[in-house]
């Protein structure tokens, strides 16, 4: 027993260092972590980690960057992050982009309630209609903010996108672009990287009014550009009843100045019902998120990483303080006295021991101890 303890922790001196170095890491980020939030990151570490499978290490380096990012709340954060990247099968690098890109699009303030509504559509519109989230992720993640600051919801944005992603085989990125220089036409923002300049601008304006959709309204004298999806779904009805030979929405679809933005376009004017589909997906997507990540958190693998989990606890525990030399040195004692004790005592004296040794037992490594796991 003793050769084995001292075995044991001698193999997770390492993990041990590696869980102590993040946490070090976690302390140094400032003001944003308090010392009560960097306790409970500590004491919570194995059992968060267990409830999605996933390392100690990993949801410390999930903390870390939430502590990075200017997180008060950096425990729930990174359970947020392990949850997304378990139920979407992306990374963790993925998964905390896509995290803190949505909450700064849409000034969450951190609020995991909000995100987790977030998330649960974006993963229920994935998932429902057979879209890789590690797609879906990375387009929102960069088309989110542009979308929020022209008026999208966050179900807007996610239901574009995957109906660009499912229609044309656009990855996230290249989906992301196309739906930012939509966006742009419609509002009439020129756009350099997007080679959108005021030319671009007009053509487009001309094109949606020759099929009848204006981009302005004018309420008591007062105009402003539409809503973006209300004239898309204008633009959407037009093309619908356009005959053969006509020419004003192929004119539509060139004004937007590259093949990927028409595809696209195309793609969300061709087919908007799909869209529409997608965005009563992403209402009814109340728990979707939890209920993937805990598919992925019971497989064999979860399992393996819960038991590992647990038993890097232990021997934390063990480690520090000087406790695992008490345990061992107890131990060792105890061991050694029963085998003198049974070798004087013969067959028939063993029996009774049982209960001393129960009490004996009970007392080793009562040394007060302070770990990573703190209690």
């Amino acid at each position: 027993m003793k050769d084995f303890l001292i075995s044991e922790l001698q193999d997770n001196i390492p993990n041990l260092r590696e869980l102590h170095a993040l946490l070090t890491e976690i302390q140094k980020t400032g003001n944003a972590i308090s010392q009560s939030e960097l306790a409970r990151i500590g004491s919570e570490a194995a059992a968060a980690a267990s409830r999605y499978g996933k390392t100690t290490a990993e949801y410390l380096k999930a903390a870390q960057e939430a502590a990075s990012a200017g997180y008060g709340n950096a425990a729930d954060i990174a359970e947020l992050s392990l949850a997304a990247q378990n139920a979407g099968n992306i990374t963790a690098e993925l998964a905390n982009q896509y995290i803190n890109a949505t909450d700064k699009a849409y000034q969450l303030g951190g609020s995991v309630s909000r995100l987790t509504q977030i998330l649960d559509g974006t993963q229920a519109i994935g998932s429902r209609n057979a879209i890789g989230m590690a797609d879906l992720a990375e387009g929102m993640s960069l088309a989110g903010e542009y979308a929020a600051s022209l008026g999208l919801g966050a179900d807007e944005t996610a239901a574009s996108l995957s109906a660009i992603i499912s229609a044309t085989g656009q990855n996230g990125s290249e989906a992301a672009e196309s739906l930012k220089a939509i966006l742009s036409l419609i509002q009439q923002v020129t756009d350099e990287g997007q080679g959108i300049d005021g030319a671009g601008l007009a053509r487009y304006a001309n094109s949606c009014r020759a099929l009848g959709v204006a981009l302005e309204e004018t309420h008591n004298g007062i105009t402003s550009l539409r809503d973006p999806m209300d004239v898309l779904r204008n633009l959407s009805e037009a093309y619908a009843s356009l005959t053969p030979g006509d020419t004003r929405g192929a004119d539509l679809l060139a004004s937007v100045g590259s093949a990927q933005g028409a595809e696209a376009l195309a793609a969300l004017l061709g087919d908007y019902g799909t869209y529409e589909k997608m965005l009563q997906d992403y209402a009814g997507g109340t728990g979707t998120l939890a209920a993937q990540a805990e598919i992925s958190a019971n497989s064999w693998e979860g399992a393996l990483n819960r038991l590992s989990n647990t038993w890097v606890e232990t021997m934390d525990k063990l480690a520090v303080s000087g406790a695992a030399t008490s345990a061992i040195n107890s131990l060792d004692g105890i061991l050694s006295a029963v085998n003198r004790l049974i070798d004087g005592l013969g067959p028939l004296g063993t029996a009774g021991l049982g209960a001393g040794l129960l009490a004996s037992f009970k007392n080793v490594g009562r040394d007060k101890t302070y770990s990573l796991f703190w209690s």
